[in-house]
């Protein structure tokens, strides 16, 4: 079991360049990495089936990556960087928690892998949020060097979770 592309840096490299937001949009600039599952191997455990070994993926999805190409800034690039990472961590808590999964059929295991995933998913979407909102897309420096700080923190542990950012 593994987590792939934990540590990944993002560039600008990978977006789009726009010469104006897309309509409705606020910020300059979006990132969407998702979380996908690999390798999934299955094993019973007496009368249950458990997730016996699975990778966690992350990868970004290029084509809904994007910026403004003229606020393309090391400041927004590192806030983006934050919404990447913020998925990593959740991927890194999707994976412990997979590792215990158990049920009584394959079908019921799916199940709960679903839920698990979008709790997950529901858990990043709150926190992208708030990122998003305290930071004022990266244009409040004070509250994005605390959120870069707490993001850092919580990464480097090993039970790091999204519980507890700002």
């Amino acid at each position: 079991m593994s987590v792939n592309n934990f540590t990944y840096t993002i560039s600008w490299s990978y977006f789009t360049q726009k010469t104006v937001r897309p309509s409705g949009t606020t910020e300059d600039a979006q990132v969407h990495p998702e979380m996908s599952f690999s390798n999934v191997k299955l094993a019973r455990k007496g009368k249950s089936v458990a997730i016996a070994d699975a990778d966690v993926d992350i990868a970004l999805v290029s084509t809904d990556c994007w910026v403004v190409s003229n606020q393309m800034t090391n400041d927004l690039l590192k806030h983006e960087q934050g919404h990447y990472d913020i998925l990593a961590i959740s991927a890194r808590e999707c994976y412990q928690l997979l590792k215990g999964l158990s049920a009584a059929s394959v079908n019921a295991l799916q199940k709960e892998v679903t839920r698990l995933q979008q709790r997950m998913a529901s858990k990043v979407q709150a926190v992208d949020a708030r990122y998003d909102t305290d930071t004022n897309h990266s244009r409040t420096t004070a509250k994005q060097q605390s959120w870069d700080k707490a993001i850092a923190a919580k990464k480097i542990k090993a039970d790091g979770s999204l519980d507890n950012l700002p």
